[in-house]
């Protein structure tokens, strides 16, 4: 057993060596550079300018996301003033081409949502009717007709979304006095300070 105990006891410290000795001369690295450093004055200044410019970076990317938090804040800020004028009808005189362009959008939304419609009823008609064979290449059919119509109806949806911001940002520009407008106001120009303290943070880092 005792032999055993000298066996285990000389593989071990074989094997512990080369770990200490990795440690010992990485130890001895890091000094040497260390001490390279502090006697070697340009190798200082280097390395500063070089974490000052990684340091310079990483805050100029966290200001370019803040900024574009930012304008997508004020992108939803116009779409709701947008929505907010059409759907109380503010001024109709002043805005009429952008109430017109929403007026044809939301009839282009309603005739899809028929269609939509009718289409589902197709689909429920053919389910319970005769032929098995016959309802499978129909339901596919019509299927594939309700799935573009779903589409078209998203395009119109972000379509009618692109209406409203521009609504907004027309009557943000034109600063029409409304009860109904005037905490949107109050909203998007503490955002409008906001990107221009950012966009003045960027431009002060280079």
């Amino acid at each position: 057993m005792s032999a055993s105990l000298s066996e285990t006891s000389a593989v071990s410290f074989r094997e512990g060596v080369p770990y200490w000795i990795f440690w010992f001369l990485l130890s001895l690295i890091v000094l040497l550079l260390f001490f390279i450093l502090l006697r070697d004055k340009e190798l200082r200044r280097r390395l500063s300018l070089s974490l000052a410019g990684t340091k310079r970076r990483v805050l100029r990317k966290s200001l370019e996301l803040r900024l574009l938090r930012e304008k997508r804040k004020k992108a939803f800020l116009c779409r709701e003033i947008g929505r907010t004028v059409w759907g109380e009808k503010i001024f109709p005189d002043d805005f009429r081409p952008a109430f017109d362009r929403l007026g044809r959008i939301e009839e282009e939304i309603a005739a899809r949502h028929a269609l939509l419609q009718d289409l589902y009823d197709e689909i429920q008609k053919v389910k319970t009717g005769p032929g098995e064979d016959r309802k499978r290449r129909r339901i596919r059919e019509l299927e594939r007709k309700s799935k573009a119509e779903r589409r078209r109806l998203r395009e119109k949806g972000r379509e009618k979304s692109r209406e409203y911001e521009r609504l907004g940002s027309r009557a943000d520009e034109m600063r029409i006095e409304h009860d109904s407008l005037a905490e949107w106001y109050v909203r998007i120009d503490k955002v409008n300070r906001a990107i221009l303290a950012v966009l003045d943070r960027i431009e002060k880092t280079g």
